[in-house]
């Protein structure tokens, strides 16, 4: 009896003396508690759960024994209706309300409230056709006790143990509520009943509290002392426990300030995350916005690779042209030279010339056809270097736009790497097939200008052969 320091152990041990011919349990759960083993010789229980989801589990606990049964009611003091008061949490639901209970628990929010019927306890005994007299043990696991204490009708002479849930250490500042400790003990110490114990829970403005009826009577002398000395022991340690329940106030502030730190903290990180979440939204629009951009490079890209092929085709087709302009130049040079070779010997035999005049006057006019053919693949292939020429200036102009472009596409890009360097890549080969066609422009029109040159040659050093033209 002397390691007996919690309300099961005291139960336990007072079956012994006030045996248990039937308990009553209000707010059972789903019936966990049932499983201990001061449960395990009732034989008659009645658990009684107000929460649908609970009552079913308790049921499914309650099936097995004989004589047990579990109940699905709101008991309340009167028959009738009562509000019900959905809480934050779930064990604290009942009659009160979350204001009733804040300074238990200080984050506590109410969910929902509705309106409910109600039973007191002698219509729930009523209704399930049990006699008051079967049961000798009440266990009330919820708040406000008093207030369903009431709900007997004034037969507590039935009873002989009664386990409460009750406030403690001022953890309900109103005294109207029927939830505190000294509400059960001006109700119950009157009666004849008499606290044999407090047990304080995780929370130490709760506790249970355990009431017994005369058992003065029905203890033997050294049973009495053992029973007091206990109790003394109990009242030592409840002491200890109020000393630590107030360095807990105090940590319990404490703790309620840090969370308000933390709540305060906690906005500021929402609102830190709101605000990268909205850089988040505008870096993935500027990401399509370059994405289109790099569409558009590519497009252009594709048209500049078009304008490249034309314009080596063009160069081939150029190329061409001057070979055969130099082939030609070279068969006009042959001739001159036969043509010289002609007159000399013309020179030494007139009169074998005069009677051939007329066909070295038709040789010298298919020549001079030929030479002005030549003069005018010249002028053609001058009117081809100045549209070439055009075309150059056009391409280096769109090149301009476009490396301003692509400069201004570069810095946008800088700002996602990944499709940076992708860009970069198709950039820097669009730049060097740009710079493949300059080599070849300027190839083109070095051969152009050599050719102008050779024109120029062959103006001053036969200038006979362009008089004839």
């Amino acid at each position: 009896m002397e390691n007996a320091q919690t309300i099961a152990q005291w139960q336990e041990l007072l079956q012994n003396l006030a045996p248990v011919t039937g308990w009553l349990y209000i707010g059972a759960g789903r019936g966990d508690v049932l499983r201990e083993t001061r449960f395990a010789k009732v034989p008659r229980l009645l658990a009684v759960e107000a929460e649908q989801h609970s009552y079913q589990m308790l049921a499914h606990a309650t099936a097995p024994h004989r004589n047990w049964q579990a109940v699905h009611a709101l008991v309340n003091n009167t028959y009738g209706r009562a509000t019900w008061h959905q809480l934050s949490r779930e064990e604290e639901s009942g009659l009160l309300p979350a204001d009733a209970l804040s300074a238990l628990w200080p984050n506590l929010n109410e969910h929902q409230r509705a309106e409910h019927p109600a039973v007191s306890l002698s219509h729930l005994l009523e209704q399930t056709g049990e006699s008051q007299e079967h049961y000798n043990w009440l266990t009330i696991d919820c708040l406000p006790a008093v207030r369903l204490l009431q709900g007997l009708n004034g037969a507590l002479n039935t009873l002989d143990m009664i386990e409460l849930r009750v406030a403690i250490n001022n953890g309900i500042a109103s005294d109207q509520t029927g939830a505190t400790l000294e509400e059960c003990d001006e109700l119950l110490l009157p009666q004849g009943f008499t606290r044999l114990t407090l047990e304080e829970t995780n929370n130490p403005l709760l506790g249970r509290a355990l009431y017994g009826r005369a058992l003065e009577r029905q203890l033997t002398k050294r049973q009495l002392t053992e029973i007091w000395k206990l109790n003394a022991e109990l009242e030592s340690q409840n002491d200890a426990l109020t000393s630590q329940c107030n360095k807990l106030t105090v940590v319990n502030e404490t703790i309620q300030n840090e969370q308000e730190t933390l709540r305060c903290e906690l906005e500021n990180q929402k609102r830190r995350e709101l605000h990268t979440q909205e850089k988040l939204q505008q870096a993935r629009q500027d990401v399509i916005a370059l994405e289109s951009q790099n569409s558009e490079l590519i497009a252009q890209h594709s048209e500049l690779k078009a304008i490249n092929d034309a314009s080596q085709n063009e160069r081939d087709c150029m190329r061409n042209e001057l070979e055969n302009h130099k082939k030609q130049d070279l068969q006009t040079k042959e001739k001159l030279q036969q043509a010289r070779q002609d007159m000399i010997t013309l020179e030494s035999q007139k009169d074998e010339l005069t009677s051939q005049c007329s066909e070295q006057k038709a040789i010298n006019d298919a020549i001079q056809k030929e030479l002005e053919n030549t003069y005018n693949e010249l002028e053609n292939q001058k009117r081809q270097e100045v549209q070439t020429k055009e075309k150059l200036q056009q391409a280096q102009a769109e090149l301009k736009e476009q490396q301003r472009s692509a400069q201004l596409s570069t810095k946008l890009l800088a700002k996602v790497e990944a499709d940076a360097s992708d860009l970069r890549e198709r950039y820097a080969e669009k730049t060097k097939s740009e710079q493949e066609l300059k080599d070849l422009i300027k190839e083109l029109h070095a051969k152009l200008q050599a050719a102008s040159h050779f024109y120029h040659k062959l103006e001053q050093e036969h200038p006979e052969v362009l008089e004839k033209l």
